[in-house]
């Protein structure tokens, strides 16, 4: 890898940080909004129907999904840690190489 490249290889890592970190925020607002909406629906009246019905007609996300998307985002913000620090210690054996 030259130079010019580590750059580009910096830019990636951390956009795929950022990305990770979107990604999990996401995440824990879903998670957030499935346990408040099952707190309101077990707070309803049975005998209330209307409010039931509102509450299920909007798509609720899966505790399991959203967990699973979590994972997957630390994943993800390990990798391009992983790939700054390569980038790194390419600069510096590339420094010491020169000097």
């Amino acid at each position: 890898m030259q130079i010019d490249q580590m750059p580009t290889a910096f830019n990636s890592g951390l956009n795929g940080i950022k990305k990770a970190e979107q990604g999990v925020e996401e995440a824990a607002v879903q998670i957030n909004r499935l346990n408040t909406e099952q707190d309101q629906v077990q707070s309803v009246k049975v005998d209330n129907k209307e409010k039931l019905a509102m509450a299920d007609s909007q798509p609720q996300p899966s505790l399991t999904e959203e967990v699973v998307k979590l994972a997957v985002n630390e994943h993800l913000a390990k990798a391009n840690t992983k790939s700054i620090r390569t980038a790194d210690d390419m600069i510096g054996t590339l420094i010491d190489t020169k000097v």
